[in-house]
C-alpha cells in the first residue's frame, strides 16, 4: 500500500581540468560514476577515449572536488566496460573492451593526480565483451571476445576459466519433477491462448490439424530466437551473496522447427563463484540482453520482446530461477518498439529499475502484482546505479550530469481524525490511482475498491479532509478528481477527473512537481523543486472545476517532505536540515521544531496537557505543536526527543501515537502530555495495553479510531485489520464515564472484553446507576451474560489496567507469575462471601429487579442467574422463584436455563432439599441422569407420608442430622425409642444430635448415652466412656473402662464400693497396665496401700527416682533393712542409667559438631557439591547452549531450578522427585545441605532430652548423698555440668545457618525459606554444694 515519493534530488556537472598540453583543448565525456560507501562520496570518470585521456574525480557531501587520477592510455577509441573504486586500498580499476585491465593507485593524503601510479595489471589479447565485479569486491568476472569466462581475484590472480560452448545449453534439461517441467512453466499470454484453442478443438473432435495430440503438452514451445532489437552484447550479473553469477550471451543453435537451419538464441548461464557451470536457461523467444540478479533472492530479471505473437505482441520483464527455468513475468506497459537499456535492483531487492532511453521507471511488487511507482524523466539516461547501503538512494548519469535522488516510502492515506477517519488508502500504479476506503471495504491489493486513470504516470496524489476530492500530480499538470459523496462511492461511482491545471500556468519550465497535500477540502499545496531551492504553490480547489493559484510561497530552505497536518488545517513540510515548518492558507510560515537528523516520514499534531481527572479536560493554554518523525534507520523522534529505535512505521490519531517495531510489536504512546522521554524496552511477557504483538514484518497502513481499528500490511502484501486493546478500552472507558453502558456493553461483547470492566472501572458509578445500566443493556440474555461472566478479579487493575496516567518512561506491565497450588488453596480458604465483588453485584442486581413487578416479570431469568452466580450458589432461592411461576411453559424454560447454567445433578439435589418432588423430577429429566436411578426413588417419595418422605430425602442427600430430626418427629409421643433411631444414630455417629433432641426425655437419652459410651470405648476414649458408664450405673463396664484409661483411683473406688472381693484382682491388673507405661509412682502407691507389699513399693519408688519417698516408707514401716536391700541397689541402677546417658550425649555432641565443621568447610571449598542434587546422566549429544541447557549457577544447582523454569515459575519435579526430596531431608543425605539441617536438629533433640533428664539426675544426686555415695554423686553432677557447659560454648556455632542455606524450592518451582532454627535456651545445671568440689 506504500507509494514512492522523491525526497531530494541533487545534480552535479563534473568538468575535467584543462589538458596539460596547451596545444589541445579536448572535450571530456562523463562515462561512469560510482558510490564510495567508505567516505560517502561519488567518484566520476571523465574521459576522451578518442585520444585516450582519462580523469577521475571524487565529490564529497561537503561539495569538495578531489582529482584522484589523470592519465592517458595507449589505446584509442576504447570503451570502458567496468570501473571500480576500492577506497580502502586507494585503488581505481578499469576494464577496457580492447582487453586492458588498468589499476591506478592514488595518494589519499596529497590527492595529487600526478602522484597516482598507473599500471596495466593484465591484458586479454582477443578483447573483452563484458566485465563485472562481485558485490563484495573480491572477484572480477570477465567474458572475453573468444567466449571464455575468466574469474580474477582482487589481486588479479586467475581463479578459473571456462569456455562457453553450445553443449552448455543441455544443462537446461535437468528438472524432471512435475512442478518444474517445461509444460508447467510460464510461457506468456500468447502461448496460453494457443493452448486453450487447441484444447477446445481436441475436446470437440479429438484432432488438432490432421494429428491427434496429447492435451497435456504445450501447443507451442519457444525456439529462443532473438529479435532485431537485441544489441548483441554480453551481460554479467552477480547474486547478492556473491556465490553465483549469471552471463547472458548469444549462441548459434539448430532451429528446433527446421533441423537444417540455425538460429541465434540468447541464453543465460549460471556459474558458481569458482567458475563451474551450474545451469543454463530454457529457450525464450524474444529474450534480450538485459540481465539483473535480485540481490536478496533467487530471481534473475531479463526482458522479452514478444514480436512473434502477432496481435498479442508485447514487451515483458521476465524472471528466471537459478536452475534456468522461467518464474513469472509482468508486462512493462511500453510500446513494442521501446528500447530498454538496462535493468537493476536496489540493495534491498524491493525496487526493480527499468532504464529507458529518456526516463527511468521504478517498480515494486506486492501480492504477486507489479506496481509502477515512479517515473523519472530525462533527455537521455546513460547509466543507473543504487547505493549499496542506502537502499532508497539512486544515482543516474546523463551526457553531462550526475544526478542523485533520495526516495522515501509514503503511505498515502486520508485523515485519521474523527469523524472523517474513513481509512482511505491510495496506491499509485503507473497512471492509475487505486482507492480503498478501508472503513467501508477491506480490499487487499492488487484489487481496489475504486480507481481512476490519468493521462500520464502519477508522481504523487493526495486526498482531502472529506475523502471526496483527490489531487494528482502528473509530469506537466495538476489533476483534480472528485466523487459526489462517499454514499455515491458505495453505490459504485468512481472518482472522475474534473479539472486540469497545467504546470506552466503557475511554474517555470525548470520547476518539477515533487509532492502534493491538502488543506481541508479547499486548498492544495504543491511542492515545486528546482536544483537549488523549493517553493510551495497554494492552489484553491473550492471550485473543483476551476482551480486557480492563490499564492506561491518561498520555503527559504530546500524542502524534502510535504504533507497535511493532523487536523488538515495547515500544511507542514520538512527541510533538508530536519526543520519542520507549518504553512497556513494565508501563506504564513511558522517554525515548529527541528529533528536531530533527516526523517523520511513525519506527522504533526497539537498535543494538549490533559488534567488527571475522570473525564479528559485540557489545561487552558497548555498545548504545543509536536512533530513525530521516523528516520531511515528506524529512530522515532518527538521534536528533538528520541522516543524509540528499530521503528518501521508510524501513525497518529487524536489521543495516541502508533508505531510498529522490528521486534514485531505495535506500540502506543498517549498524547496527553507535551513531556516526552525515551520509551522503556519491551520485555518478554509484556501484557501492557500499550504493546501488542503483530505478524512479522507488518507495517501500519491506516488507523480508524471511530471503529477502534488499525490496518496493517504484512510483508507478502495482505491486509489485516486489528482492534488494539488500548483503543477499544479507551472507547469503553469513555462510554462508562458518560453512562453509556449499552454502547460499552456492545463494544465489550464484540471485541471479547471481559464484562467485569463495566463495574470495575468505576464501581461507585456503576452501583449508583445500576437501574440505568439494566435498562440500557435491555435484553435479558445480555444481562444474563454480564452476570454469569463475573469473576472476583478486579480487571481494571490487572488485565485492563489503564496506562493513561502512567509515565511515558515507566516500564511496561508484565504478566504476573501463575499462582502456586498453595496460593490457590489459601485464596480459596480466605475467601469471604461477605466481601465478594460478585456477590455484591448479584445482590445489587437482585435488589433492583425484585423492587418492581415489571422487572420481576421481564427479568425472571436474570434473577435466577444472579442467584446461581453467587459464591456460594444460592440455588435454593432460585428454585423457590422457579416453583412460584404459574406459567408452566415459562417455568420449564427457566428451569432448562438453570440446568444449562449450573450442574444439573446439584440442581436436582437442591430441589430435593426443598422437598419439591415435582421440581426435582423436572430437573432430573433435563440432566444426563439415568431414569432407572431416580424414578423409583421419586416414586417411593410419593408413596410415603410427608415426614417419611422428608426423612428419605435428607438421608439420600446425606443430611443425616435433619433426617434424624424427621425420625424423632415421627415417633413423637411414644414412650420408648425405636431400634431404627438407635441404629441410625449409631451408623452415622449422630450421638450429639440425638442427645440434643432428647434433652428433656431422660429415659430415651440414657439409651443414647449407652450406645455412645460403647462407641467411645471402641475409639479408645476410655475416660469419657467410663464416666458415662458410671453415670448410667453400669459399674462393671465402668471399672473396665477406667482400667483401660489408666485411671486407677476411680477404678479402685468403684471396686471397693461395689465389689470389695475384687480389689486385689483389680489392683494387680492396674499394676500390670501402669508398669507397662513406666508409671512407677502409681504402682508403688497401689502396692503400698492396697496390696500391703512394702518392699515392691520401695522398688517402684526407686524406679521413679523418688528415693526420698522410698526412704520415708521404709522408716514409716520400720523396715530399715530395705535401705541396703532395695534402696541402695536402686540408687546404683539409677547411677548407671544416667551416667550412660551422659556419656552417650557427650559422644554424640562431639561427633556431630566435628561433622558440622567438616560440612561447612566443604561448603566453602566446593559449594557445587554441597548444594548439588542428583542429576540425570548426560547424553553427550545436547552440547549447544540454549535457554534450558546452560551452565548452572550456585542457585540453580542447589535448587534444581533451570533458567527456563526460573523465568516461568513452572516446575519439572515429579512425584518421585518429591518423595526423594523428603527422604533426603529425613535422613540428612550425606554431604549435602540436608545433612547440615539434620545434624542441627539432632543436637536440638539431645538438648531436649537432657532437659527431661535433669530432674531425675537431681533426685539421684540427693539420694546418693544421703546414702553416702558421694563419689558417684560427684561424678554425675560433674559430667552433667561439663556437658551443659560444652554445649553452651558451641551453641552459637551449631545454630548459625545462613539465609542461603535455608532456601528451598516447592513443587511449583517457587523459592521459599525453611523456618530459622532458633538456638535453644540452655539452663545451668543446679549444683549441689555437698558434691561441688
Amino acid at each position: 500500500m506504500r507509494n514512492l515519493v522523491t525526497l531530494n534530488k541533487g545534480r552535479l556537472r563534473p568538468l575535467a581540468f584543462a589538458s596539460q598540453d596547451a596545444e589541445f583543448d579536448l572535450p571530456f565525456e562523463l562515462l561512469d560514476s560510482v558510490f564510495d560507501t567508505l567516505s560517502d562520496s561519488i567518484t566520476c570518470v571523465l574521459a576522451n577515449l578518442d585520444v585516450g585521456l582519462i580523469e577521475v574525480q571524487q565529490y564529497t557531501k561537503q561539495g569538495i572536488r578531489n582529482i584522484l587520477a589523470s592519465f592517458k592510455i595507449e589505446t584509442f577509441g576504447d570503451r570502458i566496460l567496468s570501473f571500480a573504486h576500492f577506497a580502502d586500498a586507494n585503488q581505481l580499476v578499469f576494464v577496457f573492451a580492447q582487453g586492458d585491465i588498468i589499476s591506478v593507485t592514488y595518494d589519499s593524503l596529497t590527492l595529487n593526480p600526478q602522484d597516482a601510479v598507473v599500471e596495466i595489471v593484465g591484458t586479454i589479447d582477443c578483447g573483452i565483451d563484458s566485465a563485472q565485479w562481485s558485490h563484495d569486491e573480491e572477484t572480477l568476472a570477465i567474458v572475453t571476445c573468444d567466449c571464455n569466462v575468466v574469474l580474477l581475484s582482487k589481486l588479479f590472480e586467475p581463479i578459473a576459466e571456462y569456455h562457453l560452448e553450445v553443449d552448455d545449453l543441455k544443462k537446461s534439461k535437468q528438472v524432471t519433477v512435475g512442478w518444474g517441467k517445461k509444460e508447467t512453466q510460464f510461457r506468456g499470454r500468447g502461448a496460453r491462448a494457443h493452448e486453450r484453442e487447441a484444447l477446445s478443438s481436441l475436446r470437440a473432435s479429438g484432432l488438432v490439424g490432421n494429428e491427434l495430440r496429447d492435451p497435456t503438452m504445450p501447443y507451442m514451445v519457444d525456439s529462443g530466437a532473438i529479435t532485431t532489437k537485441d544489441n548483441r552484447t554480453v551481460s554479467i550479473s552477480w547474486r547478492g551473496d556473491c556465490e553465483y553469477f549469471a552471463v547472458s550471451s548469444i549462441e548459434t543453435v539448430m532451429d528446433p522447427d527446421d533441423e537444417t537451419q540455425t538460429i541465434e538464441r540468447r541464453v543465460i548461464r549460471v556459474f558458481t563463484r569458482d567458475g563451474a557451470l551450474d545451469s543454463a536457461s530454457e529457450p525464450v523467444t524474444g529474450m534480450e540482453h538485459n540481465l539483473s540478479w535480485k540481490p536478496q533472492g533467487s530471481l534473475i530479471a531479463s526482458v522479452r520482446r514478444s514480436t512473434h505473437l502477432g496481435d498479442e505482441a508485447n514487451l515483458e520483464v521476465i524472471f528466471f530461477e537459478r536452475n534456468g527455468l522461467r518464474h513469472g513475468e509482468f508486462e512493462a506497459r511500453l510500446p513494442l518498439s521501446e528500447n530498454i537499456k538496462n535493468l537493476c535492483w536496489n540493495s534491498s531487492s524491493e525496487i526493480l529499475t527499468v532504464v529507458l532511453e529518456d526516463r527511468i521507471q521504478l517498480w515494486t511488487t506486492k501480492n504477486y502484482h507489479w506496481f509502477l511507482k515512479q517515473e523519472i524523466y530525462e533527455t537521455k539516461v546513460n547509466f543507473v546505479k543504487w547505493h549499496a547501503e542506502k537502499d532508497l538512494t539512486m544515482m543516474y548519469g546523463t551526457d553531462e550530469h550526475v544526478n542523485v535522488v533520495d526516495f522515501s516510502y509514503k503511505m498515502t492515506q486520508g485523515p485519521t481524525l474523527e469523524p472523517c477517519d474513513n481509512g482511505t488508502s491510495i496506491v499509485v500504479d503507473g497512471n492509475i490511482v487505486n482507492i480503498t476506503p478501508l472503513a467501508i471495504a477491506n480490499v487487499p491489493p492488487p484489487e481496489y475498491y475504486r480507481d481512476f486513470e490519468t493521462p500520464e504516470n502519477v508522481i504523487d496524489v493526495a486526498v482531502s479532509l472529506s475523502n471526496e476530492t483527490y489531487a494528482v500530480l502528473n509530469k506537466s499538470a495538476l489533476l483534480i478528481a472528485t466523487v459526489p459523496s462517499l454514499k455515491d462511492m458505495r453505490k459504485g461511482h468512481h472518482p472522475i477527473v474534473v479539472s486540469k491545471l497545467n504546470k506552466l500556468d503557475f511554474a517555470t519550465g525548470i520547476d518539477s512537481f515533487r509532492q502534493v497535500a491538502f488543506i481541508n477540502d479547499t486548498v492544495v499545496g504543491i511542492l515545486l523543486d528546482t536544483e537549488s531551492f523549493t517553493r510551495i504553490a497554494l492552489i484553491s480547489v473550492e471550485d473543483v472545476f476551476q482551480p486557480h493559484v492563490v499564492k506561491i510561497v518561498e520555503t527559504f530552505d530546500k524542502a524534502v517532505l510535504l504533507r497535511s497536518s493532523f487536523d488538515y488545517n495547515t500544511l507542514v513540510y520538512e527541510a533538508k536540515d530536519g526543520t519542520v515548518t507549518q504553512l497556513d492558507v494565508e501563506g504564513q510560515l511558522e517554525r515548529i521544531s527541528k529533528f536531530p537528523q533527516l526523517v523520511r516520514d513525519f506527522r504533526v499534531k497539537r498535543v494538549h496537557n490533559v488534567v488527571d481527572s475522570g473525564i479528559e479536560e485540557w489545561e487552558a493554554g497548555s498545548s504545543e505543536l509536536v512533530a513525530f518523525g521516523l528516520t531511515g534507520n528506524g529512530k522515532l523522534y518527538a521534536n528533538d526527543k528520541l522516543l524509540a529505535t528499530a521503528v518501521t512505521s508510524l501513525e497518529i490519531i487524536d489521543s495516541l501515537l502508533l508505531f510498529t517495531t522490528a521486534q514485531h510489536n505495535l506500540q502506543f504512546v498517549h498524547l496527553n502530555s507535551t513531556h516526552f522521554e525515551q520509551l522503556p524496552v519491551v520485555e518478554e511477557g509484556v501484557v501492557d495495553e500499550r504493546v501488542r504483538a503483530i505478524e512479522r514484518g507488518s507495517i501500519l497502513v491506516s488507523a480508524i479510531p471511530s471503529k477502534s481499528a488499525v490496518v496493517l500490511q504484512a510483508n507478502r502484501g495482505n491486509l489485516e485489520t486489528i482492534y488494539p486493546r488500548i483503543m477499544v478500552l479507551s472507547k469503553v472507558r469513555k462510554d462508562i464515564l458518560s453512562k453509556r453502558y449499552g454502547e460499552a456493553f456492545v463494544c465489550c461483547r464484540i471485541h471479547r472484553i471481559n464484562l467485569d470492566i463495566l463495574h470495575d472501572y468505576a464501581p461507585e458509578l456503576f452501583f449508583a446507576n445500576l437501574e440505568l445500566f439494566i435498562n440500557q443493556v435491555g435484553r435479558v440474555d445480555h444481562l444474563d451474560f454480564f452476570i454469569s461472566c463475573l469473576r472476583e478479579e478486579n480487571v481494571a487493575e490487572t488485565i485492563y489496567k489503564e496506562t493513561l496516567n502512567s509515565g511515558i518512561s515507566h516500564k511496561f506491565q508484565l504478566e504476573p507469575a501463575p499462582l502456586t497450588e498453595m496460593q490457590e488453596y489459601m485464596k480459596k480458604k480466605l475467601f469471604n462471601p461477605a466481601t465478594s465483588k460478585v456477590n455484591k453485584i448479584c445482590h445489587a442486581v437482585l435488589d433492583v429487579l425484585l423492587s418492581k413487578e415489571e422487572y420481576k416479570e421481564k427479568y425472571t431469568q436474570s434473577i435466577v442467574t444472579a442467584y446461581a452466580s453467587q459464591n456460594p450458589q444460592n440455588l435454593e432461592d432460585a428454585l423457590r422463584l422457579i416453583s412460584s411461576i404459574e406459567d408452566e411453559e415459562k417455568k420449564d424454560s427457566i428451569l432448562t436455563y438453570l440446568v444449562f447454567l449450573q450442574d444439573p445433578n446439584v440442581i436436582y439435589k437442591v430441589a430435593l432439599s426443598l422437598y419439591n418432588i415435582r421440581l426435582a423430577l423436572a430437573a432430573a429429566q433435563k440432566s444426563q441422569m439415568d431414569p432407572r436411578e431416580y424414578l423409583p426413588f421419586l416414586q417411593s417419595l410419593y408413596d410415603n407420608e410427608a415426614l417419611r418422605s422428608r426423612f428419605l430425602i435428607d438421608d439420600y442427600l446425606e443430611n443425616h442430622e435433619k433426617a434424624l430430626g424427621h425420625l424423632v418427629e415421627m415417633e413423637k409421643g411414644k414412650s420408648d425409642i425405636s431400634e431404627e433411631i438407635l441404629d441410625y444414630v449409631d451408623n452415622f455417629k449422630l450421638y450429639g444430635c440425638a442427645l440434643r433432641l432428647y434433652r428433656y426425655e431422660n429415659e430415651k437419652q440414657s439409651k443414647v448415652y449407652y450406645i455412645f459410651a460403647k462407641y467411645l470405648s471402641s475409639k479408645q476414649e476410655y475416660s469419657d466412656a467410663a464416666v458415662i458408664f458410671e453415670m448410667l450405673g453400669e459399674f462393671k463396664e465402668a471399672v473396665t473402662a477406667y482400667i483401660s484409661g489408666k485411671r486407677w483411683r476411680e477404678a479402685l473406688n468403684i471396686t471397693i464400693q461395689r465389689s470389695p472381693e475384687n480389689v486385689v484382682a483389680v489392683a494387680e491388673e492396674l499394676i500390670s497396665s501402669l508398669s507397662f507405661d513406666h508409671k512407677y509412682s502409681a504402682t508403688a502407691e497401689i502396692h503400698l496401700d492396697f496390696l500391703n507389699n512394702v518392699e515392691q513399693s520401695v522398688v517402684d519408688y526407686c524406679k521413679a527416682y523418688e528415693f526420698d519417698t522410698a526412704c520415708l516408707v521404709v522408716a514409716k514401716k520400720g523396715m530399715l533393712e530395705l535401705l541396703e536391700k532395695t534402696v541402695d541397689p536402686g540408687l546404683g541402677e539409677g547411677f548407671g542409667t544416667v551416667a550412660e546417658l551422659l556419656a552417650d550425649c557427650e559422644k554424640q555432641v562431639n561427633s556431630q559438631l566435628r561433622r558440622l565443621r567438616e560440612l561447612r568447610s566443604k561448603k566453602e571449598q566446593d559449594p557445587y557439591a554441597f548444594y548439588g542434587q542428583e542429576t540425570e546422566e548426560a547424553d553427550d549429544v545436547s552440547i549447544a547452549p540454549s535457554e534450558t541447557s546452560t551452565n548452572e549457577s550456585f542457585f540453580t544447582r542447589y535448587t534444581g531450578k533451570t533458567g527456563g523454569t526460573a523465568k516461568t515459575g513452572a516446575t519439572r519435579k515429579t512425584q518421585k522427585n518429591k518423595r526423594r526430596e523428603e527422604r533426603k531431608r529425613a535422613r540428612g543425605k550425606k554431604g549435602t545441605i540436608y545433612e547440615e539441617e539434620y545434624l542441627v536438629k539432632s543436637i536440638g533433640r539431645l538438648i531436649e532430652r537432657l532437659d527431661q533428664t535433669r530432674p531425675d539426675a537431681l533426685k539421684l544426686i540427693d539420694g546418693m548423698c544421703r546414702r553416702g555415695m558421694l563419689m558417684q554423686a560427684h561424678q554425675i553432677q560433674k559430667n552433667f555440668v561439663d556437658l551443659i557447659q560444652f554445649i553452651k560454648d558451641n551453641v552459637v556455632e551449631i545454630y548459625t545457618i545462613s539465609e542461603k542455606d535455608r532456601e528451598r524450592v516447592d513443587d511449583n518451582g517457587e523459592v521459599y525459606y525453611i523456618p530459622e532454627i532458633p538456638a535453644p535456651q540452655i539452663l545451668d545445671f543446679p549444683k549441689r554444694k555437698v558434691v561441688d568440689f
